[in-house]
């Protein structure tokens, strides 16, 4: 109460026994208002706890909401980073899979590479091939067929003689034409009856047909080389650029989702805050002092004014000093704070 009218108490405490004690009848105006004065203050206290009290509930009550709206916060935020845990766990999963198609694609080109060389490689071979059967038929067999060779040359004339014979067995000829061949290129032009011109013929048409279809399968492999070795190559690598274009997207796509993820980790992180649970505490223990020093005072009003009722009918008059206790016990603080038994008087 000193902290609300130092004045007024200061003046009102030795006041107060004798106006206390005094019976309404005999109360001279003074008196009277001195006991209005106490009345004032001891109401003004009771209001300051009261309003204490509501203070405190209302701060409960506030940071209730504030933790209420938290934890709304706080479920939303971890399910957002659920959310983008899962899609973090997809782009991961989309860029191995990524990886795992340019591997694929890079292997696939690979293998196409390696069937176009073999097939270059077997078009090579028959190219090769065509070219040596039309140096026979161009040279050797020239030579052969039209005896330009001198009986003296008779170990090159049956080298090409060898190498014609060879080239029919390549070319499948009959083997009657193979076995007649050899003793009929041997005779000159000139001493060849009927059978051995026959056999001639036969052996130079078994030749260009064979050069013939030596040719038409390196064109052949050559044709099928562009349509199906190459196109495979061409194919297998506009597929490596598109497995390389995925991944790199897919990189692009983890990243980004890897980095939301952390961002709403640590939204999730900063809704967990340790503040707004000490705040709890404060503001409960905050509570439980104010309805504590409320009910205290109360008490002490209680007890003050059973002091102070008027005697029961053909009792004596209440001792002043009793009286005066009691109020000095209600509306006098302690030195430098409140009393432990006493109201406190902050906030009326």
């Amino acid at each position: 109460m000193a902290q609300h009218a130092p004045a007024d108490i200061d003046t009102l405490r030795p006041a107060l026994p004798q106006a206390l004690g005094a019976k309404a009848e005999e109360q001279h105006s003074f008196q009277q208002m001195v006991l209005d004065t106490f009345k004032k203050l001891i109401a003004d206290a009771g209001g300051s706890r009261a309003a204490a009290v509501q203070t405190a509930e209302a701060a409960v009550i506030e940071h209730q909401a504030l933790e209420a709206d938290a934890a709304a916060k706080l479920e939303a935020a971890q399910q957002e980073e659920s959310a983008m845990k899962q899609c973090e766990v997809d782009a991961t999963g989309a860029l191995a899979a990524a990886e795992e198609g340019l591997r694929s694609a890079d292997g696939a080109l690979g293998v196409a590479k390696e069937a176009l060389a073999s097939a270059e490689g077997a078009a090579r071979a028959k190219g090769e091939a065509a070219r040596a059967a039309e140096g026979v038929v161009g040279d050797e067999w020239i030579v052969i067929k039209d005896g330009a060779l001198a009986g003296k040359d008779w170990r090159a004339r049956d080298k090409h003689i060898k190498k014609v014979v060879a080239l029919l067995g390549e070319a499948t000829a009959p083997a009657s034409l193979c076995a007649a061949a050899p003793a009929t290129l041997k005779e000159r032009p000139e001493n060849r009856g009927p059978f051995a011109k026959a056999t001639v013929d036969h052996t130079e048409q078994a030749l260009h047909k064979h050069v013939a279809a030596l040719l038409a399968e390196r064109d052949a492999a050559v044709a099928a080389i562009k349509l199906t070795e190459a196109q495979g190559v061409a194919a297998a690598q506009c597929a490596l650029e598109e497995a390389s274009s995925r991944l790199s997207a897919a990189q692009d796509a983890s990243i980004s989702a890897q980095n939301a993820w952390v961002e709403a980790n640590a939204r999730v992180s900063g809704f967990k805050s340790e503040k707004l649970s000490q705040r709890r505490e404060e503001v409960a223990a905050q509570l439980e002092e104010a309805r504590a020093a409320e009910k205290n005072f109360q008490a002490v009003l209680a007890t003050f004014e059973a002091s102070t009722a008027p005697p029961a009918a053909g009792a004596d008059s209440p001792v002043a000093l009793e009286t005066t206790s009691a109020a000095t016990a209600t509306a006098q603080p302690a030195a430098g704070a409140d009393s432990p038994g006493a109201p406190e008087t902050t906030g009326a």
